[in-house]
């Protein structure tokens, strides 16, 4: 893995937490929203990252409703929400602009959720997950996600932005699930294929 992360001591977490494509791969995707998503991040791209500016809402305008954007706040080692979509709202119960990902996020699963976050945006990588939640009323609820790397327009690191497609038994709260189960996978933005996906 990428130096940042053996320096952070978070290497093995994250080998627990996702695993690290082969080289050369972009992730194999059957919903046209992430392929809208991740293509057009793709053709926008800068070296490993593509700039929060060149992102185009019209470019992406039918996945606007599940995509959602967090700047990364290095001094804190946190995340915030600074756009999110109808659906997203949705699902969460209330508008997630504004909100930290340590204040919204299920206590049991947080330490999780931002080393991922961070993985993805200091890697830098493209991740793909698929999670079934399991929450302790027993009604089950999934996720599939696409999360990409942004920067500022001088190149450095911003945030993420993402694109995560709901499938909820029940209005969800989020409180703290008794269990989370699928698979994570992280793409190195640095052996990306030089095609588009």
């Amino acid at each position: 893995m990428q130096d940042y992360l053996v320096k952070a001591g978070v290497a093995d977490a994250v080998a627990r937490e996702a695993t690290l494509s082969p080289p050369g791969r972009w992730p194999d995707l059957n919903d046209p929203r992430f392929i809208r998503v991740l293509r057009h991040w793709a053709e926008c791209r800068q070296g490993a990252m593509t700039p929060r500016s060149a992102i185009d809402p019209g470019a992406i305008r039918d996945c606007l409703p599940n995509v959602w954007i967090y700047q990364y706040l290095p001094e804190e080692d946190d995340f915030i929400c600074r756009l999110s979509g109808e659906a997203v709202n949705q699902a969460w119960g209330q508008s997630l602009i504004g909100k930290r990902v340590s204040a919204i996020m299920p206590e049991a699963i947080i330490d999780r959720v931002q080393l991922l976050y961070r993985s993805t945006l200091l890697m830098p990588a493209v991740q793909f997950s698929r999670r079934r939640i399991l929450p302790n009323d027993g009604v089950a609820q999934s996720a599939d996600r696409l999360i990409v790397p942004l920067s500022r327009d001088d190149g450095s690191p911003y945030g993420i932005f993402g694109l995560t497609l709901y499938y909820l038994g029940k209005q969800s709260t989020f409180d703290d699930p008794r269990d989370i189960q699928g698979h994570v996978t992280l793409y190195d933005c640095n052996t990306l294929p030089p095609t588009f996906p």
